[in-house]
């Protein structure tokens, strides 16, 4: 076997596994090998021997690939997986803090001692809502500001529209040029539109997930209140049994005299 036949072989083992460029690359590598062993004096059996044949140099090549593409996956896997564990942990996070508010926020009806009183819970709740008027007055103004933009924009590609025809009549090599840029621009809107319906959509549920919280917390207020209200009666009426009561045993008195 001389260098030439080598060669053949060693690419015909190659395609197999690599494109035409990286195999002209490995070739290339390997021609070089022959020519510093032709210039040590070196003949092309000598160099065959040194290199090994071409099928167990191509079995290398493709085993070294593939352990270069597993420790990748690996890696990537285990990137992956830590994002995914950050993700699981705020999420209990979150969700613990959002039990625990509302649990402090929710009126005890066992009366435990686990939450705040009616009245307390009230004020929070208001001072709450006041709270997240900015924000949410700030998230409105941001979606009126992005709607009022892509509705500007198409108007003002409407109005140029003829513009651009009567230009491309005039000066025909650049209408493949106004095509593409047409194009380019619905599919741009389309996007748009899509990642503003996403966010309106997300702010909606956040909106209603939060009147919703509020409307059950104020179950368990006027519940509390009703409860109050049926002790404050109870009361009322067992003093004035009492007192009913009192009042026949004085005018019992006066009749036995």
């Amino acid at each position: 076997m001389n260098r030439v036949e080598f060669l053949e072989i060693l690419k015909d083992y190659l395609k197999k596994d690599f494109h035409e460029d990286e195999v002209n690359d490995i070739l290339r590598d390997y021609e070089e090998y022959f020519v510093n062993g032709t210039i040590e004096g070196k003949n092309d059996m000598e160099i065959i021997g040194s290199l090994g044949s071409p099928k167990s140099i191509a079995h290398e090549m493709v085993a070294q690939i593939k352990d270069n593409d597993e420790s990748e996956l690996s890696k990537k896997d285990i990137l992956f997986d830590k994002i995914e564990d950050i993700k699981i942990k705020m999420k209990k996070g979150f969700n613990k803090l959002k039990n625990y508010i509302s649990r402090k926020l929710t009126p005890d009806l066992d009366e435990n001692g686990n939450s705040l009183s009616r009245k307390a819970i009230k004020i929070v709740l208001v001072i709450l809502s006041l709270f997240l008027i900015m924000p949410a007055s700030m998230f409105i103004f941001f979606m009126l500001s992005y709607l009022m933009t892509l509705i500007g924009s198409i108007a003002t590609y409407i109005f140029a529209l003829p513009f651009i025809v009567k230009f491309t009549q005039i000066i025909p090599k650049i209408g493949v040029f106004s095509i593409f840029a047409s194009m380019a621009f619905i599919g741009f809107q389309i996007i748009l539109w899509q990642i503003f319906i996403l966010i309106a959509r997300l702010g909606k549920q956040v909106f209603k997930n939060y009147i919703h919280w509020l409307k059950t917390r104020g179950i368990y207020i006027n519940a509390i209140k009703k409860r109050e209200t049926l002790k404050k009666d109870d009361l009322e009426y067992s003093d004035g049994l009492e007192y009913s009561q009192k009042v026949d045993l004085t005018k019992g008195d006066g009749l036995d005299e």
